[in-house]
């Protein structure tokens, strides 16, 4: 989830925040509360947190405000990369969950995901459209980007993307052949500026950056963030109800997330985005009719296990809903002007969703009637993630198209035994923040609900008119 920048002198303020001490880690990473899979991250804290020489300036806990959901919620401070490279890095993380291990360390692989996708020199890339290339590019067509009737408009700010248009190439691997393949470097590395010799065509997103204790964990953290927005975007651009899942199918842990929300005064509903890849997708939303609380929040997680991704868009819910509780309190409505054209970064989007007068812009989403219980989802976990990792990449190949990944561990990060990864599934759908800048290009969007019995959108009906709710 994109790191959340709302009112940063306030989130960032020490008095507010506590800092966490060295003694509350060592305590936070004594077993049993620490699981085994964040043991390694927590035993590198004194290491990689430092005010001076951290890869990590900083890591705070943020205090749950009166009315807010009951998880504990994270943000890390990355050092700034801008003092040894040419780019500035997105420095500040966060993470929510039940457990203050979790959050914590949601936060702090999210800001060294970050810290390790800034870190490049532009002109290692060569620079070469792809029809001149000396080496396998993934072809352009096959990214879904924008439909050309977009660029069309002299407001529009990116340029066709075509095999002549200039590129600056990185290397991936397919992890299924082994073959190395080339894609846009403003794909793998964040940020990432156009300069003269190289058009802007595409908005840069950080969707598929991750960070585990493992290559193959970072892989399916990775690929699964892929498949969940290209879920998501497909069910909102094509306005296109899915599934419920019973909350009486779900269990007792899983319901005392739910009930975390209850317990202020929102309703939660689980939808099933699972699509032709068949890992499990869950959209979690959040509904509230208290003018006190915002009328609606959105969060979705896709993992290799159901239950997985029910506790995860659960608690993605929880960080979002922090964002959408201090939009909502702190400044008047968001009032869009005529076709949404102010509707630009994240929080226009949840800022929106949060006014009670926009809450019917999203009520075709709860018009399904179709409800599954949790054990009607595929389980693709077997609990390593190597097998994981294969089972993943077997299941994207089988929809006709390919996984790709990008090492961009850094050798300082490398040194702690973590890695960093960029996922890219060429031809699945991204999300882009601003709707005037919404992907209208590829296939899946105006084909995969048809195909699952959906109405489905066309060019001449268009997609949805309303912006998309994330962050």
């Amino acid at each position: 989830m994109p790191v959340m920048q709302l009112d940063e002198m306030h989130l960032f303020d020490h008095s507010r925040p506590r800092c966490l001490s060295r003694f509350t880690a060592r305590l936070m990473r004594t077993p049993p509360l620490v699981p085994d899979s964040l043991a390694p991250l927590f035993a590198l804290f004194d290491v990689l947190v430092d005010p001076q020489v951290g890869i990590i300036h900083h890591v705070q806990e943020i205090p749950r405000y009166p009315g807010a959901p009951d998880f504990f919620q994270f943000v890390a401070q990355a050092c700034d990369t801008k003092a040894f490279c040419d780019h500035a890095n997105f420095a500040k993380a966060g993470g929510a969950s039940t457990t203050r291990e979790r959050a914590m360390a949601k936060a702090m692989g999210e800001a060294i995901e970050r810290y390790c996708a800034a870190i490049y020199e532009k002109e290692a890339f060569p620079l070469a459209s792809s029809a001149q290339a000396p080496f396998p590019c993934i072809p352009p067509h096959e990214f879904a980007l924008y439909h050309p009737a977009q660029w069309t408009d002299p407001s529009f700010p990116y340029r066709p993307f075509d095999e002549q248009t200039p590129v600056r190439w990185c290397p991936v691997v397919d992890p299924l052949t082994g073959e190395t393949w080339h894609v846009p470097a403003c794909m793998v590395y964040l940020p990432y500026l156009f300069d003269s010799c190289e058009p802007p065509f595409t908005q840069r997103i950080s969707t598929g950056l991750a960070c585990h204790t493992s290559h193959q964990a970072a892989a399916i953290t990775a690929i699964c963030e892929v498949i969940e927005r290209d879920a998501f975007t497909i069910t909102w651009q094509a306005r296109w109800p899915r599934p419920r899942i019973r909350l009486t199918s779900l269990t007792h842990e899983e319901q005392d997330l739910v009930n975390r929300f209850h317990r202020i005064g929102a309703t939660v509903t689980l939808f099933d985005l699972t699509l032709d890849a068949h890992i499990p997708t869950v959209l979690a939303v959040s509904r509230a009719t208290s003018q006190d609380l915002p009328a609606l929040a959105f969060a979705a997680s896709t993992d290799m296990s159901p239950a997985q991704a029910i506790r995860k868009s659960l608690e993605e819910l929880a960080h979002t809903f922090r964002l959408a509780f201090q939009l909502h309190a702190s400044r008047p409505p968001f009032l869009p002007t005529p076709h949404y054209t102010n509707v630009l970064g994240k929080d226009d989007h949840v800022h929106l969703y949060c006014n009670h007068g926009s809450a019917e812009l999203a009520e075709w989403i709860f018009e399904s009637h179709t409800e599954i219980d949790v054990s009607d989802m595929p389980d693709e976990s077997t609990g390593h993630p190597e097998a994981d990792l294969s089972r993943l990449l077997r299941r994207i190949a089988a929809t006709g198209h390919r996984a790709l990944l990008a090492d961009v561990t850094t050798p300082d990060v490398q040194s702690f035994g973590l890695s960093a990864v960029r996922a890219l599934v060429p031809g699945f759908h991204p999300l882009f923040l601003g709707h005037h800048f919404r992907a209208l290009g590829g296939r899946r969007l105006w084909s995969i609900p048809q195909r699952y019995g959906g109405k489905g959108i066309t060019l001449e009906t268009g997609d949805n008119p309303h912006p998309h709710p994330y962050p």
